[in-house]
């Protein structure tokens, strides 16, 4: 029994995945997958729901943990206790759109979204203008790319030449797309092969303990 009790999260993976796998591929009426499925997809929300408790309890460990030690800094870690304590009240006292958080998520959280935002332009920028000085094909057809978009955009550029827009347009809608659905099916199968070696027992990283063997 041993081996059970060692192993049981990794049986219970394996069951579980297998049916969510089985009854999306094979319609199984007759056996009540989908019924089955249905209720892990509630499971799954439970579940959810107390990681991110687990998560706001070590948040909190931390940064508690950073105003006792008066670590440098510390007073960022007053600000994120203060305000998780702050939202957290006023979310449970009056409801997720409450007049109280919803001020505070209109007019703290979304200005500091945008102006985080607007930083992350002038890394970019930062980052394009470095990757521009390589001598390569790639930094070519990147800058040619990235100054054809810039032209279709600014209103310069329809007056320099009128289809500067269109041109634009069909890099955003053609080779972008085309690059953005290889990536998206590169990390698809990725997700599906990590999905199989966790249903096998081969990555048990998720445990947090250690390393896929």
């Amino acid at each position: 029994m041993n081996w059970l009790r060692k192993d049981f999260p990794l049986v219970l993976t394996f069951l579980f995945g297998l049916v969510v796998m089985v009854s999306k591929f094979l319609n199984l009426a007759y056996f009540k997958l989908p019924d089955l499925t249905k209720t892990l997809d509630k499971w799954s929300q439970i579940t959810f729901a107390f990681a991110i408790l687990v998560g706001v309890i070590n948040l909190s460990a931390l940064h508690i943990n950073y105003i006792r030690k008066r670590r440098a800094g510390y007073w960022y870690s007053v600000i994120a206790m203060a305000t998780l304590v702050l939202y957290g009240t006023l979310g449970m006292a009056q409801g997720p759109k409450g007049a109280g958080a919803l001020f505070i998520y209109s007019n703290v959280l979304i200005p500091i979204g945008s102006a985080i935002y607007a930083l992350l332009g002038f890394y970019i920028v930062s980052a394009a203008y470095r990757s521009f000085h390589l001598r390569s094909l790639e930094a070519t057809v990147l800058i040619v790319a990235s100054v054809l978009l810039m032209l279709g955009q600014a209103p310069i550029g329809q007056v320099l030449w009128y289809d500067f827009p269109k041109l634009s347009n069909w890099i955003m809608t053609v080779p972008n797309s085309a690059g953005i659905r290889g990536i998206q099916l590169g990390a698809a199968i990725g997700a599906f092969a990590v999905s199989i070696r966790i249903l096998l027992g081969l990555e048990r990283s998720w445990f947090g303990s250690g390393g896929g063997q």
